[in-house]
């Protein structure tokens, strides 16, 4: 018994295995690269102070018109890179 268990977890690993090699050859012939933890971090970061520099440009903004079609444009266009 204790060697079925052992194959079916030996199955489900090689299975496992065989699937991330055939998405990360994918990935790789569509041009992804590996990216480090530490850019993946640095990305992240650059994500949400640019979320933060959006939202406070929308609290600081007065009530007029015009105004708040500046402060929604903040949110329309791309964020600089």
């Amino acid at each position: 018994m204790t060697w079925l268990v052992w194959t079916v977890l030996g199955v489900l690993v090689l299975g496992l295995l065989a699937v991330s090699w055939w998405f990360d050859r994918d990935a790789r012939r569509r041009g992804a690269t590996p990216t480090s933890g530490a850019a993946m971090g640095s990305a992240a970061r650059g994500r949400k102070l640019e979320t933060l520099r959006r939202s406070s440009q929308q609290v600081m903004g007065g009530a007029t018109p015009r105004s708040q079609d500046a402060h929604a444009e903040t949110w329309r266009r791309p964020p600089r890179r």
